[in-house]
């Protein structure tokens, strides 16, 4: 694996290598990059310098909870330690520094401002360190050294972790400790290969602070009680955490190398949106440029500050036309340079000291800590193509730049670009054509054998246990085929000897009849029988089926004439029946889709009504709603603490929101050119003008452009969930956030998931993919001619 580290980071850590015996900080003091965000009920610190990156996460002040929570997190190796401190109990007549007798009650711990910075120690280990301020005493609670994913392992898995990551207490005494983690095929700190991590605790000079450490005694399996005294009567302590490694550390894109420069030819609404994002005045592009590497980008932090292939490309879709060419092609390189022999595409990358652990319960312990790349998953393989044909066909930065990227020898295996891209569009061929042949459900791509997961509801509950998935089926497989259809009429993909209008075939066989294997049908009768009993057991009102209290506007009910109401199952079952959970993955076809029918358009138009009817809440668009579903465990299976839930995935708005103006934008005056006369359809806020992105309109334009009143439906729908995108604007480029529901005022509120489910899974504070509100614009913001720092309305 290439990572890359600047030159200045080297000579630091070889000048202070030989003296270096405890933390201490080399990095400068003006990092690149420093930033806080909250959320979650934690305070997340962000830095980068010529040293290193780092996420730091503190459970907030205003937090209720009895314990304080600590996260140091390094894109370098993932690395990086949790720890909890807790309390510290009055057993055996619990004393403060000062020798009186002190009781446990409430803890706060909190971040010292301006003490969050690099740090670096021997073996030349590079980090962070901070001070943190206790204002009562405390004992150290669950502590994990090293790989980020055994982190994520013991938070998300009931507290369980394998005793193959425990630390050793490597020295200690009142002002300092050292805990250490030595990579598991590490052998000695006099191997050239050595590699570790550690988490220092020390009393920096001037602090009142003691520690008081007893070791445990059955070597690593009896963590050491380490205590922290403060005087009390009202005087606090201040202790420093160190957390380093000496994993390589990560070259980043900063956001002038990440985003194009204000005045870049384009659109008015580009225009908008590319201000202040490459002068690094713009919050969200430092924080887009924090998960962003010379060789890959990240997927969020502080849980997946690692390559994912899926989140890299839908997120890199959404940012395209803000991006630079640099930029662009990182983010496709590394997607390349990971394929399998097969042509299968990476979905996540495992690197440092997990990758050992991994490789050792494969039984290929043989290959030490060399990364596994994960290929479980069959959406990413068909996300490339369609990136790859937007980049070099539709925009600017990619023209004349695609015979160049093709050539370029992968560093990660052998061959260039174009022979590893050769196997993944064959191999997607391959897998498309049985039901071109045939398009009868078993025939539909499924889940790989042996898999749960597959799509990017990642987790078996979050397919309703279904086993071909709508979005994979309806969506990616046509559009991938239809972008190599495209880049093969264009002369890119030449040396592949495949024929366009084949594989415009194939194509045009699963746009037709893919969709319709899903389409679920409930009728009247049994629409409201279902709803009313939907919201007894959700803890909702009745009220809400009345019509549209939880969005401002658009109060209609997804249901045709005769009462009936019709939408496209999340998933279907091996036997072809249907998960009828009306979903939010239709948006994947809006951005992806080259030949969207008015059928599916109006099945958009009816999803996005309020819920429980629809998928909008006044605090953003659910992504499932188990409502209609006659299999009444979905409702338990997809609860508002459920991952996949009927909660909201921030990037799964921007999906819509960005599907939307693609789709409306075919029927524009601009688009439609010499045909323009034959529309009645009205003037369009999504219009090339008004749209960050360049879409072409497909030829000839869609019928339902010629529809006035089907277009302002469009639109109409277009404007209720821009109303919900602003309900929750404060969390829009989190993760994923659930809600609660106050039933005398009939609306909804943001809840944090962690709180509410029972497993201890999170929010990211920062997600890749989220970033994607960058390269949108709010259509009623660009109907009333205003503008805001981010051109979508969002802060």
């Amino acid at each position: 694996m290439r990572l890359l580290v600047s030159a200045s980071s080297i000579v630091s850590a070889l000048l202070l290598y030989a003296s270096a015996t405890s933390a201490q900080i080399v990095g400068q003091q003006n990092a690149s990059l420093a930033f806080k965000v909250v959320s979650g009920g934690n305070d997340n610190y962000f830095l980068r310098d010529n040293l290193t990156s780092a996420q730091l996460l503190l459970t907030s002040a205003n937090n209720t909870s009895a314990v304080r929570r600590l996260v140091v997190a390094l894109p370098a190796g993932n690395t990086g330690a949790l720890t909890y401190f807790l309390p510290k109990p009055d057993a055996n007549a619990g004393q403060d520094v000062s020798g009186n007798s002190s009781t446990a009650g409430a803890l706060n711990v909190t971040l010292v401002d301006g003490s969050f910075k690099s740090a670096t120690t021997d073996y030349f280990s590079v980090g962070v360190q901070a001070d943190l301020n206790f204002d009562a005493n405390a004992t150290l609670g669950v502590t994990i050294v090293g790989a980020v994913r055994a982190m994520r392992d013991y938070v998300e898995g009931n507290g369980v972790m394998h005793d193959i990551f425990n630390y050793t207490l490597a020295s200690y005494n009142d002002t300092s400790v050292r805990l250490h983690r030595q990579w598991i095929n590490t052998t000695s700190p006099t191997s050239s290969t050595y590699k570790g991590a550690d988490l220092y605790l020390t009393v920096p000079s001037g602090s009142p602070a003691r520690l008081s450490v007893t070791p445990g005694n059955n070597g690593t399996w009896t963590p050491p009680m380490v205590d922290i005294l403060v005087p009390g009567g009202g005087q606090n302590g201040t202790v420093r955490v160190t957390v380093v490694t000496n994993e390589t550390s990560l070259m980043g894109l900063d956001t002038q190398r990440l985003f194009l420069p204000e005045g870049t030819n384009g659109s008015q609404a580009l225009q908008t949106a590319l201000q202040g994002l490459a002068d690094g005045e713009n919050e969200a592009a430092k924080q887009v440029s924090f998960l962003t590497y010379a060789d890959k980008f990240t997927a969020g932090g502080w849980r997946f500050l690692t390559y994912f292939g899926r989140d890299s490309l839908i997120a890199l879709r959404l940012l395209m036309p803000t991006l630079t060419s640099e930029a662009i092609e990182a983010a496709l390189g590394a997607v390349i340079e990971r394929a399998n022999t097969t042509g299968a595409l990476c979905h996540e990358e495992t690197i440092g000291d997990y990758a050992s652990f991994v490789n050792i319960q494969n039984n290929r312990s043989d290959l030490g800590n060399q990364p596994f790349y994960d290929y479980k998953m069959i959406d990413t393989d068909l996300l490339l193509l369609p990136a790859m044909s937007h980049y070099f066909l539709e925009l600017p930065q990619g023209s004349g730049r695609a015979q160049q990227f093709l050539s370029q020898n992968a560093t990660l295996q052998n061959g260039s670009y174009a022979e590893i891209l050769n196997r993944t569009i064959f191999y997607n061929l391959e897998r498309a054509t049985p039901f071109a042949q045939s398009p009868v459900f078993s025939n539909l791509i499924g889940l790989r054998p042996g898999q749960p997961v597959g799509n990017w509801r990642d987790s078996n509950e979050g397919l309703g246990y279904g086993f071909y998935p709508f979005d994979v089926n309806s969506a990616l497989v046509p559009a991938s085929l239809r972008a190599t259809q495209a880049l093969l009429e264009e002369g890119v993909l030449g040396f592949t000897g495949l024929d366009p209008e084949e594989v415009a075939k194939v194509a045009e066989v699963w746009e037709a009849e893919a969709p319709r294997l899903f389409e679920v049908t409930v009728g009247a009768e049994e629409v409201e029988a279902r709803l009313s009993s939907f919201v007894k057991v959700a803890n909702l009102s009745e009220s809400l089926l009345g019509g549209g209290v939880n969005v401002s506007a658009g109060a209609g009910a997804n249901a045709s004439s005769n009462g009936n109401v019709s939408f496209y199952a999340l998933s279907l079952m091996s036997d072809s029946t249907p998960v009828e959970v009306l979903n939010s993955d239709m948006s994947f076809n809006l951005v992806y889709g080259a030949n969207v029918s008015r059928e599916f358009l109006q099945h958009v138009v009816d999803a996005l009504q309020p819920y429980p009817r629809g998928l909008l809440t006044n605090v953003g668009m659910v992504v499932a709603n188990p409502a209609y579903d006659s299999n009444t465990t979905m409702i338990d299976v997809l609860n508002r603490a459920a991952y996949h839930g009927t909660v909201v995935w921030s990037f799964q708005q921007g999906l819509m929101a960005g599907g939307l103006a693609r789709q409306l934008g075919f029927c524009t005056v601009n688009a439609l050119g010499s045909n323009s006369t034959n529309s009645t359809a009205p003037p369009s806020s999504s219009s090339p003008s008004n749209t960050v992105d360049t879409n072409p309109a497909p030829t000839p334009i869609p019928d339902w452009c010629a529809d006035a009143a089907f277009v302002q439906s469009l639109q109409d729908a277009q404007t209720r969930l821009w109303t919900s995108i602003h309900g929750a604007e404060d969390e829009i480029y989190s993760e994923v956030w659930s809600y609660s529901f106050d039933n005398a005022t009939d609306t909804f509120s943001v809840a944090d998931l962690a709180s509410l489910s029972s497993s201890g899974t999170e929010s990211d504070a920062i997600q890749l993919w989220s970033y994607g509100f960058l390269g949108l614009v709010d259509p009623d913001v660009t109907r009333a001619n205003s503008t805001t720092h981010q051109g979508a309305g969002l802060p």
